[in-house]
């Protein structure tokens, strides 16, 4: 029984998530909010040099650097690519006229 226990941790946060460090201090409704933004945050992210799925580190206040790489990039406060950025990102319009381009010559 002792093994068991040591193998497997018990958890006081597992419905609030990162939210439970706080307790039952400052109510509800901020800890869900809090819980989706370091939900997001700490996930899984595309790094924009490399193209690999990794977690991204956060190192101030919107500057992220992968850690495979080691490229370090400017972007949004709790996430690494903000919507606008996406929207607006050089290398993505790039590739899409890069690919409009090779349609038009397999087309031809």
């Amino acid at each position: 029984m002792w093994i068991v226990a040591a193998l497997m941790p018990f958890s006081h946060t597992k419905i609030v998530g990162p939210a439970g460090r706080y307790g039952a201090r400052y109510g509800m409704g901020i800890r869900r909010k809090i819980t989706t933004i370091e939900v997001k945050q700490r996930g899984k992210h595309r790094c924009p040099s490399c193209r690999s799925v990794v977690r991204l580190e956060r190192l101030a206040f919107g500057i992220w650097r992968c850690p495979k790489c080691g490229f370090t990039f400017a972007g949004g406060a709790w996430v690494p690519q903000t919507i606008m950025g996406k929207t607006l990102a050089p290398e993505e319009l790039k590739a899409v006229e890069t690919q409009k381009a090779r349609w038009k010559e397999a087309a031809k």
